[in-house]
Parts: C-alpha cells; sequence; structure tokens
C-alpha cells in the first residue's frame, strides 16, 4: 500500500515493448536499477508499468536493444497536476492538502504497548506523560534508544525494552523477566549473581554459569543469594589460587505460597438486558470534539458502550482522528438468590481463572488448598495455592563474598 502511494506522488505510465530482443531489454532494465512491474505479454509485445523518472533513461535501452517503446497510459500526481495546471485554486488545496499530510506525519499520532503483564497500560502511559512522550509530538523528539533506557530504568520488572517510529505510530515492545545481563565497554557481560524475588523453597537449580549456593530443600528469604558470580579456582592441592567472574545463569525453581480470598454474596442484584438499544457517533480530531448525531434520549436504567477507532491511512500512518460509537443498552434489575451449588461453581469458576492465569505466567501449581466456607450472607473461598516459579532476579556481585574469597586466596 505504502509503495503505491510512492509511486503515485513520482508518478509512472504503462509501456508497450515492440521488438524481437525482450531478454536484452529486460537484462538492459535490471543492470541499470530499471524497475518494471506487472509485466504481462500483449499479443506479439510487452506491457508493464515504469516510474516516469526511469522512463526517460528507456531511451538509450531501446535502441541499443532494437525495441521500441511507446505510452499507453500516464497515472499518478505529476500528470494530474499538469492536467490541471489552470485551476490555480484547485492546485492550490491539493498543495495545501498535501503539505498538511507532510505535517502530519512527521508527528506521532498513535503509541503502543506491548509484553507487559505487571504492568497496566496506563501506567505506562502516565509514565510517557511524566517524561513528554505524548500524541501529537514530533518525532524528531523522541530518541527510541534513550527512551528504552529510561524505560528499563524506572520498570525494574522489565528485563528488555525496546522503542520504534514506524510512520505515525510510536511502538513499544517489553518483556519482562530476569533482567539482561550487562555489557562492560568491551562488549562483555558484566559479572553478576541471581537472588530470590520472594521468599520459598528451593525445588531445583540447574546452574549453567556461575556457582549455585543453594541446594534443592533449602529455605530462602527474599533477596538471599542463590547462584553467585564468582568462581573460585582451586589447585592439586585444593588450595584456592584465583577467582572467576562471570555473568550468573540458571534455572531456579522456587516452593512459595500465594494466598487466595474471595468473598461472594449469597443475595445479588442482576442485570437483565431487554433488548432495546440506540447509538449515536462521535468524531474526536485532537482534542476538540464533533457530533455526528445526537445523543439519544436515556432509558430509566441503561449502560453505555463506547467503542473508538482511530483513523489510519496506511498501516502505520495513522491521523489524529477518532471516531466512538455509542450504544446505549437498555436493562432492569432483577433480584437473585445464589443455591449453595451455584455459589460453589461461580467461585471454583473464578479461581480456575486466576489459577490459569498464573499457568499462564509460567507458574505451576503443586497444591491447591483453597476451601469454601458459609456464614448467612456470604460465601467464602480462602486458602493458599503452593506454586512453582522461576522467582529470581539479577543483582551485583556480592561484596562480602568476594572479600572472603579475596581474604582466603591472599
Amino acid at each position: 500500500m505504502e509503495v503505491r502511494f510512492l509511486n503515485f506522488l513520482k508518478g509512472y505510465v504503462r509501456i508497450r515493448i515492440g521488438g524481437s530482443s525482450y531478454d536484452r531489454f529486460l537484462n538492459l532494465c535490471a543492470y541499470h536499477d530499471i524497475t518494471l512491474w506487472e509485466l504481462l505479454p500483449q499479443g506479439e509485445a510487452y506491457e508493464a508499468y515504469v516510474l516516469l523518472r526511469d522512463f526517460r533513461k528507456l531511451r538509450m535501452i531501446a535502441r541499443k536493444s532494437h525495441a521500441s517503446v511507446r505510452i499507453t497510459g500516464r497515472f499518478g500526481l505529476p500528470f494530474f497536476m499538469h492536467k490541471y495546471r489552470k485551476r490555480k485554486f484547485y492546485i492550490a488545496g491539493i498543495a495545501a492538502a498535501f503539505l498538511f499530510m507532510f505535517w502530519l506525519s512527521s508527528h506521532i499520532w498513535n503509541i503502543t504497548v506491548d509484553g507487559n503483564w505487571s504492568q497496566t497500560d496506563e501506567v505506562i502511559f502516565e509514565y510517557l506523560e511524566s517524561a513528554g512522550i505524548r500524541h501529537g509530538m514530533p518525532k524528531s523528539q523522541v530518541d527510541c534508544k534513550e527512551l528504552a533506557s529510561e524505560l528499563r530504568n524506572y520498570f525494574t520488572q522489565f528485563s528488555w525494552v525496546a522503542a520504534e517510529l514506524n510512520g505515525t505510530r510510536l511502538q513499544i515492545h517489553v518483556k519482562e523477566g530476569i533482567l539482561e545481563e550487562k555489557m562492560s565497554d568491551t562488549g562483555e557481560r558484566e559479572a553478576s549473581g541471581l537472588a530470590a524475588s520472594k521468599a520459598g523453597t528451593v525445588v531445583s537449580v540447574y546452574a549453567r554459569s556461575g556457582r549455585s549456593v543453594v541446594q534443592p530443600g533449602d529455605t530462602v528469604e527474599k533477596g538471599q543469594l542463590l547462584v553467585s558470580g564468582i568462581l573460585p579456582i582451586y589447585d592439586d592441592s585444593k588450595s584456592l589460587c584465583s577467582v572467576q567472574y562471570v555473568a550468573a545463569d540458571a534455572d531456579v525453581v522456587l516452593r512459595t505460597q500465594t494466598p487466595y480470598r474471595e468473598v461472594l454474596p449469597l443475595t445479588a442484584k442482576q442485570k437483565h438486558y431487554t433488548g432495546r438499544q440506540k447509538t449515536c457517533f462521535r468524531v474526536r480530531i485532537g482534542e476538540l470534539p464533533f457530533a455526528l448525531s445526537g445523543f439519544p434520549d436515556s432509558y430509566e436504567q441503561y449502560d453505555v458502550l463506547a467503542e473508538t477507532v482511530q483513523i489510519q491511512l496506511l498501516e502505520n500512518f495513522y491521523l489524529p482522528v477518532y471516531v466512538t460509537k455509542y450504544t446505549v443498552k437498555e436493562y432492569t434489575i432483577e433480584k437473585i438468590i445464589y443455591t449453595k451449588k451455584e455459589a460453589e461453581q461461580i467461585l471454583q469458576s473464578n479461581l480456575e481463572y486466576f489459577i490459569q492465569k498464573l499457568q499462564e505466567k509460567g507458574v505451576q501449581i503443586f497444591e491447591n488448598d483453597v476451601k469454601i466456607e458459609w456464614n448467612e450472607k456470604s460465601a467464602i473461598a480462602s486458602g493458599v495455592l503452593v506454586t512453582g516459579e522461576s522467582a529470581v532476579r539479577r543483582v551485583a556481585i556480592d561484596r562480602a563474598e568476594e572479600e572472603l574469597l579475596k581474604n582466603d586466596y591472599g
């Protein structure tokens, strides 16, 4: 789509190629970086499209290959401007529109975030706003590398952040997990260790790089070192002769407990939608709202659903124009009383959804000790889930351990 738009701006022609040496003609076009597209046979000749600027180079190629080339169609902005050159105001309006589009293309009108699950989009957008990153700002004011670094430093749970500009769109990609190793000025990984991000019991530990300082079954506290980035080197007499520093890398699974509690009132009010609804539309250009139709008369009790779509010309060319569709749906209130079986089904379904979300984050469920209790007004699901997860974070070298090894070495 973007290529077609650029071709329209540059102008292109449809040509008919006659003669007998088509291969030589095409080879010369390729040699001179002339692109032909939609090349198709037409009787005893061929027809294709070529950019206007490249067409001017074809005379010499046609002479060398003994081919004849003639124009069968003209397309694009240059020909359009020539056709309406006497209509000055018309041309001026089109030129103004293109200048306006050029101005729009130099600003950011759409910001997206993906890969985040511990921080909501709203929290990240609040930080971006405080950092001066907002819709409508010039793209030239955005340093993607600096922005990614600032986000990574502010949100410590982000192990990797990348920002990129595509058209009028700023895309921020995030990964969460163990922080990536820092690199030294020489491009080598800096020494570091892995510590527990929460308290628990070690289920398993497999160190690919570094030295494990805990064993399966050990109970650890939050912040306790699990895998050291300091490797002692011993000689044949088992005496410490040197110390090696590495970036610790390991698979560590901790057995932890996750509390769970949900209270479900046995008597509740439930909405019943009658099926009656009305719609209206609103348009917003930047921060200026416009009504396409009047807001419908409201019902006595109703919900309003809003769906907003941002207008875009190309895949990454967004405009500061938003169309919102409002749907007003009438409902009545019904009082319901849950039976014991219904309440158990609701609480069990909610618990299963909670467990599913944990598993999507890579958390293993070892035990489910959640039970349902009852009182006169509600049903209560409470207890703990015994889970297994990679609850580790990267930390700097343990200086106390380093000094102890150095003293032994000395």
